[in-house]
């Protein structure tokens, strides 16, 4: 067995480790939140109707705020059953209903041209540390639909990470992710703030000179900042202004990929398979506001299953000062489980009186592409850019750039 070639690609499949949290943590904290639109203002419109004309009373041993609900049915006096003149834009504020169904495991890029260099330093023996940290920054766009409001999303965020290579064929670390996303909803609708911190655990291992399996367990905890714009005209009346919410939630993560790798000359080429699951739990809470329509959300979870088959390419170029190492990748991605549900509303002043309201269903296949470029420096550290695009989802489109450095000591 080639010894030099084993410990050269034990470290190229180590970089893939490395790299793909800060993918991960980016596209985790770009999570698509649902936003009721059109039907639910319908519907909403209904409910009031009914709490105003006595059709909703209260549950056995449930007290209604009625001071407040008086002034509500007072100012919408006018207000007819069905039909429009409602903007309620219920969605604005559920945070956390829809989760991330892209959870691509990186930029897995191959500096093969390594095994052809002398072994340097302690990454060239039993073990090694790295160090990573990857600044990014991503766009996201959802259209509107019949069933849900769209919106308009920019994110930022950093991954921090460390590992050690155990031996020529494990590698194991973990890293710390912090991103921040914005969300402007269509037709004024209001806005979602959402920072997400987030721990991954890591591992690569290499059964062989041409494969490697990855894996990861990760947890995150999401914050929720709403702000929710309503509008009812109600014959000569109505009610107009915003309420605010705030909640927090959590997401466990786990997932599993093996590729392998074949050589054409200088160019390689190599197949994947990703399995990946994110389980997201949201807090229930109240707004707060003085429209008199502020709304309860309860508790709420969903769950999104992914599997992720691709290929990528990719072609070294040596320099004297190291090596340029650019690729590109495609892959196709089906989602398993996340799918359409129904989201119970009521006013906080009218507990129990709830109604559900649908949501779209997401598309459940879709592909993701992506470009990326390595500078592997002859001092041992690495410089990488990457650009990811999801693409051919017709509920949803994002892309995201991740740039950094890995540093190895």
């Amino acid at each position: 067995m080639n010894t030099g070639i084993t410990k050269s690609k034990a470290r190229e499949l180590a970089l893939t480790s490395r790299f793909f949290v800060s993918v991960l943590t980016l596209f985790i904290g770009l999570s698509p939140q649902q936003t009721l639109a059109a039907t639910s203002n319908d519907q909403f419109q209904q409910y009031l109707f009914d709490l105003c004309n006595g059709n909703i009373t209260p549950p056995p041993g449930v007290n209604w705020d009625t001071a407040t609900l008086s002034t509500m049915c007072f100012n919408l006096g006018g207000l007819a059953s069905g039909g429009g003149g409602v903007s309620a834009n219920l969605g604005t504020a559920n945070a956390g209903s829809g989760i991330s169904s892209r959870k691509n495991k990186g930029i897995r890029e191959k500096l093969e041209e390594q095994k052809e260099k002398p072994e340097r330093g302690a990454s060239a023996d039993s073990g090694g540390w790295g160090f990573l940290v990857a600044p990014q920054y991503g766009k996201g766009d959802r259209p509107e639909t019949e069933q849900e409001n769209g919106y308009q999303s920019e994110l930022a965020g950093v991954v921090i990470g460390l590992d050690y290579r155990y031996s020529d064929r494990f590698v194991l670390g973990g890293a710390i992710g912090k991103t921040s996303d914005r969300a402007t909803f269509l037709n004024s609708a209001g806005s979602l703030k959402t920072s997400n911190s987030t721990f991954t655990l890591y591992g690569t291992w290499m059964p062989s000179e041409i494969s490697a399996v990855d894996g990861y367990l990760g947890y995150g905890k999401i914050d929720f900042d709403s702000q929710r714009y309503v509008n009812i005209v109600a014959g000569s009346g109505g009610i107009s202004g915003t309420t605010s919410g705030s909640t927090s939630g959590r997401q466990l993560m786990a997932g599993l990929s093996a590729s392998s790798q074949k050589d054409f000359g200088r160019v390689s080429l190599s197949p994947f398979i990703n399995f990946d699951y994110i389980k997201t739990s949201i807090d229930g809470y109240d707004e707060t506001g003085t429209t008199t329509l502020e709304m309860h959300y309860a508790d709420r979870s969903a769950i999104s299953s992914t599997s992720s088959l691709g290929v990528r390419m990719s072609a070294p170029y040596g320099h004297d000062w190291g090596t340029l190492l650019p690729s590109a990748r495609l892959a196709a991605v089906h989602e398993f489980q996340n799918g359409a549900r129904q989201i119970s509303n009521e006013l906080v002043s009218a507990p129990g009186s709830g109604f559900l309201v649908a949501t779209d269903a997401p598309d459940r296949n879709y592909l993701v592409a992506g470009l990326g470029v390595v500078a592997a420096l002859d001092s041992g550290a690495q410089l990488f850019i990457d650009y990811e695009k999801r693409t051919q989802d017709k509920l949803l489109s994002s892309w995201a750039i991740s740039a950094g450095a890995l540093l190895e000591f």
